[in-house]
């Protein structure tokens, strides 16, 4: 079970290891860091392409934001994009 005490099972995702990855049947990848208390999604961005976007603190209800739509912005984290043009934030 995530950090958070919620089920990402019950939001479509299944479980693929012992370290808190979950993919989602959309393709979608989630990794929990319960130690840090980071969540990561990676994602084809409909515009950017490849995207990460890494999430810190998370409160119950963010997470739970998170599993239903991976791309939901909590003001609490970044996101990276593999390309040759994007220079960070």
């Amino acid at each position: 079970m995530a950090h958070h005490q919620t089920d990402p099972a019950a939001y479509g995702w299944f479980y693929q290891s012992r370290v808190e990855f979950w993919q989602h049947p959309t393709g979608v990848k989630l990794d929990n860091y319960p130690t840090t208390g980071t969540v990561k999604t990676s994602m084809e961005h409909p515009v950017q392409g490849k995207t990460q976007m890494f999430r810190r603190h998370l409160s119950k209800w963010e997470f739970q934001q998170v599993l239903a739509n991976p791309r939901a912005h909590t003001g609490k984290g970044y996101q990276t994009k593999a390309s040759k043009y994007y220079s960070g934030k």
